[in-house]
């Protein structure tokens, strides 16, 4: 595993803000002492994921997801811990050394496929303003977007030719595996390889954390043959489907203005942004999807579709919508005029005749309900109030589906009745479509009905009842530790926060109990932590007297240990009855331990009242 010197990690601890960080992912809101926001790690439509600035930890009551700002990142990015370190190391600007001892190829495992991507992508810049990038920097130009602008998205130019980048790349002591994992370079039969993108003007697709994890390739000529657009294939850093173009640059921009504008292009992000309108993202020509719509829920609730008038781009326009109504965002739709994107409309009107398009954007289902007067066969007319009610149908917050029912039955005179009827079709059919995909997804596991659980499965609740005592009582840890060992948690998160806290009481380090949790690193570890420090010892009814408490978890565990004995014996006797032998001892066995059981109190594990001397002399 990579090692991360200890006074480094609280160095990047202590630099990285966790409302700053968290702020990079989720639209955070002051609420009292903590930070609100839509949790990031499951589906919400009311907030329960709060972020407690000062003692720099996060909690979401949905999900149970907790922890410090390393456990957030290893969430988000779902990387190790080595991985998130560095990650904020680079946003704070810290510096990490190099060490002989690193596991490197673990290490360079993900970073190398951002170090070749940053790589491709400054290779690319700088062809793009030598000769021969000369055709790529016209066509831009022609386009209206000066140099200023073109560096401001990082654009670049792929050379015409088979090993460009390649070379470029061996200059640089990258392998050619992990330009082939990256999705930089094809691999030939004889093992061999080839750039895959070439003489394409080049988009750097950029993640929420601002590395480069893919590009997309635009063809400079104008050839039926010759794909318009080439992209890389997902990879280790890359998911298209939880991914969009703009939206590093966009985000800050996004939450101020509490909406998100959606374009279908490249270039139209690069216009929108550049004249001034920066809350702009574009799904690059794919579908949108679920995953996008809830990464943009994460920013606002607000979102506005403006996509080409042609009847793809329409189409484009209605799948999304229908995507994001049902994360739960309000939807409008802003039309352009016919044969104009995004992109052309602001160049020949300017960026105020496109707010006032957007200021105009209709609601979803006003955009709909519109297009049904155009349509001349009752088919068509059909399709079209099929694809209203499939709107309908995708309202999640019941309230607003109900006015929206009632309002569109009367605009479109359509039976109320019906229209729910309908509704309630489709919400089933989806049911149990989710429902058979669960099936065929989960994976069943049976087990003989006399099977008895492990003493793990029994001693877990109390191992974790006792550890959430040593964390709310210092003066716990000496009383349980009196009792057991640390040997005697059988859970490995369990005893890793056991062993921590006994060390701390034996070097008498009393640490805040906010800061217990910056001691750990996993993910389950630090939630667990997080969760009963930051919440529970705040909240009223915690049990004062520490030491019943802890004796009464002390005699769970004694008592589950004595348990598993007596159904041993229990299955000895039965063996020894069915080949006719003698189970006296073993019942006398049975016997012991049964009074051992039984003799198991809380008292034992209490300290002893003083006895009066008159007691003694009797």
């Amino acid at each position: 595993m990579s090692y991360i010197p200890e006074n480094l990690i609280e160095e990047i601890r202590n630099a990285s803000e966790i409302v700053d960080v968290i702020s990079d992912y989720v639209t955070l809101k002051k609420r009292g002492a903590n930070f609100t926001g839509l949790c990031p790690f499951h589906h919400e439509k009311t907030p329960s994921f709060s972020v407690h600035q000062e003692k720099q930890i996060f909690k979401c009551f949905g999900c149970g997801a907790s922890g410090n700002v390393f456990s957030f990142i290893m969430r988000e990015m779902n990387i190790d811990f080595p991985a998130a370190s560095r990650l904020l190391a680079q946003r704070s600007g810290i510096q990490i050394p190099e060490n002989e001892n690193m596991d490197r190829e673990q290490m360079q495992a993900r970073e190398g496929l951002y170090f070749a991507n940053e790589a491709a992508m400054t290779f690319y810049q700088k062809c793009l303003f030598e000769k021969r990038g000369e055709k790529a920097l016209a066509y831009l130009h022609a386009r209206g977007f000066d140099d200023d602008g073109i560096r401001a998205f990082q654009l670049g130019y792929a050379p015409d030719g088979w090993d460009n980048l390649l070379k470029d790349a061996r200059s640089r002591q990258i392998h050619q595996d992990v330009l082939e994992k990256a999705g930089l370079v094809n691999k030939k039969e004889d093992g061999g390889a080839y750039d895959r993108f070439r003489d394409r003007l080049m988009f750097p697709i950029i993640n929420l954390s601002g590395k480069v994890v893919a590009f997309g390739g635009r063809c400079l000529v104008d050839d039926k043959k010759t794909p318009k657009y080439v992209n890389s294939p997902e990879t280790d850093v890359y998911h298209k489907s939880n991914i969009l173009y703009g939206l590093f640059q966009a985000k800050d921009a996004i939450r101020q203005e509490a909406e998100t504008i959606f374009v279908e292009g490249y270039t139209d992000v690069m216009r929108l942004s550049l004249s001034g309108q920066k809350n702009v993202v574009a799904t690059s020509g794919t579908s949108l999807t679920e995953l996008q719509a809830r990464l943009i829920r994460r920013y606002t609730s607000n979102a506005t579709l403006l996509y080409d008038s042609d009847k793809a781009g329409a189409a484009a326009t209605m799948r999304g919508a229908d995507i994001l109504v049902e994360q739960d965002l309000e939807v409008k739709v802003a039309e352009m005029p016919e044969g104009e994107d995004p992109d052309s409309f602001v160049q020949k009107f300017g960026v105020e005749s496109l707010r006032q398009k957007l200021a105009a954007a209709l609601p979803l289902l006003d955009f709909k309900s519109l297009r049904i007067p155009e349509i001349g066969s009752k088919v068509d007319r059909t399709e079209e109030l099929h694809a209203i009610i499939a709107t309908l149908a995708k309202i999640q917050d019941g309230l607003k589906r109900q006015e929206a029912v009632h309002t569109y039955a009367e605009k479109l005179k359509i039976d109320e009745k019906t229209l729910w009827e309908e509704i309630a079709r489709l919400r089933a059919l989806k049911q149990r479509r989710q429902r058979k995909k669960g099936e065929d997804e989960k994976v069943e596991v049976y087990l003989p009905s006399n099977i008895r659980k492990t003493y793990g499965e029994r001693s877990r609740l109390a191992e974790q009842e006792l550890i959430r005592i040593m964390l709310l009582h210092w003066e716990a840890i000496p009383f349980i530790f009196g009792a057991m060992e640390i040997t005697d948690f059988y859970n490995d998160d369990m005893r890793l926060i056991a062993t921590v806290l006994y060390k701390l009481f034996q070097n008498e380090v009393r640490p805040e109990p906010e800061e217990f949790i910056h001691y750990f690193t996993e993910p389950e570890v630090t939630g667990f932590v997080s969760s009963i420090v930051l919440f529970e010892a705040e909240r009223d009814g915690i049990p004062g007297d520490f030491r019943v408490w802890a004796a009464d978890c002390l005699v769970k565990l004694q008592r589950i240990m004595l348990d598993m004995k007596i159904e041993d014996v229990n299955e000895k006797i039965a063996d020894r009855e069915k080949s006719g032998g003698d189970p006296g001892a073993l019942l006398a066995e049975w016997r012991d331990l049964h009074k051992q059981r039984q003799a198991v109190h809380v008292n034992n594990f209490l300290p002893k009242r003083e006895e009066k001397p008159d007691e003694l002399d009797e």
